[in-house]
């Protein structure tokens, strides 16, 4: 943990700053379409952001999550109350070594300065009082490890024994591992996101054509399952399972959270070659394959065995969503 001081001024008075933030609140009732976040903290600050976007994306809340958090620690752990003019170029320097210090990947610290970069530009628009060099600070672009499963993998997962490896487990929770074994395995092969994914049903399917309108980007994403899915026959077993509805609804925390622990049973244990640049040094390191699976894993599966397989790739782009190459072929993995 860093010892150095922080230069963050000291904890102001919390209920004048409340009492601000009350007044914009109870303005904002009055006239909803403007805003004026002067003299707000950090975080309320955030807060109006997260209320303002939420109503277009109803997912952005969940989005900032770890950098709120990280945020609240900070000012925990120093006794502060951040104001937006205290991130500077100097702030950066201190908020990344504090993240460092907490064990935070480098990937996880460049998405979260972005996040609050981009919050303060938001913020400036409303009369948030900024620092000049805020914006000076280049985020470090790195591009995280991301793997993608072959289809013989997939296959591997579809047909694991779940009954019998939880044999002595509870019966519901041996329930919840059948169902998120089926939304990873069902996800690989309609290509779309979690929040895409929890949103099925039968009105999504006219026989073999899968078609949903994506919840962050608005785009139509349309699949030809007997043509497309990984496994077709597969695909259509867990959806009259589930009657055409998701396996699995719960949040994408808790998803993951099992996700994680059946790869890790189901026996995805190759290592993989981690490489980061931490406080200026390359730092290399061997981690399971089992951690980097999650729930976007199986979008990055669909687009990768389709790819390999030879499959048209504005066909496929058709499948995820996808209207940017550049971004598309991010997805591609050829490990």
């Amino acid at each position: 943990m860093m010892t150095t001081a922080i230069p963050f001024q000291k904890q102001p008075d919390v209920t004048a700053v409340t009492a601000d933030f009350r007044a914009y609140l109870e303005h904002s009732l009055r006239d909803p379409f403007t805003l004026n976040l002067k003299d707000c903290s950090l975080m309320e600050v955030i807060r109006a952001c997260v209320k303002s976007k939420s109503r277009l994306h109803p997912g952005y809340r969940a989005s900032i999550g770890c950098l709120v958090y990280n945020l609240q620690i900070l000012e925990q752990e120093y006794r502060v109350e951040l104001k937006p003019v205290q991130v500077t170029d100097v702030f950066w320097g201190y908020f990344i070594a504090f993240c460092q210090g907490r064990g935070l990947r480098a990937s996880t610290i460049t998405t979260m300065c972005s996040q609050l970069r981009s919050i303060l530009n938001w913020a400036v628009k409303y009369n948030a009082t900024v620092a000049p060099t805020y914006c000076d600070f280049q985020v470090p672009h790195i591009q995280s490890q991301k793997i993608a499963l072959t289809a013989d993998e997939v296959s591997r997962v579809a047909y694991f024994d779940i009954d019998l490896f939880y044999a002595d487990r509870r019966s519901d929770f041996r329930d919840t591992m059948h169902r998120v074994c089926d939304m990873f395995v069902l996800s690989c092969n309609l290509y779309q996101r979690y929040s895409d994914m929890v949103r099925i049903d039968a009105s999504c399917f006219n026989r073999n054509i899968f078609r949903i309108t994506q919840q962050k980007t608005g785009n139509l994403a349309v699949v030809n399952i007997d043509r497309y899915a990984v496994d077709a026959k597969t695909t259509y077993r867990i959806l009259e399972r589930y009657n055409y509805e998701a396996p699995y609804k719960a949040t994408i925390g808790n998803y993951n959270f099992y996700l994680h622990q059946l790869m890790k049973d189901i026996g995805f244990d190759d290592p993989i070659r981690i490489e980061e640049r931490r406080e200026g040094k390359l730092v290399v390191e061997s981690i399971p394959k089992w951690r980097l699976i999650s729930s976007h894993t199986a979008r990055r599966t669909a687009i990768t065995i389709n790819v390999l397989r030879g499959q048209n790739v504005h066909a496929i782009k058709r499948c995820s969503g996808h209207t940017d190459l550049r971004i598309f072929d991010n997805y591609v993995r050829d490990e």
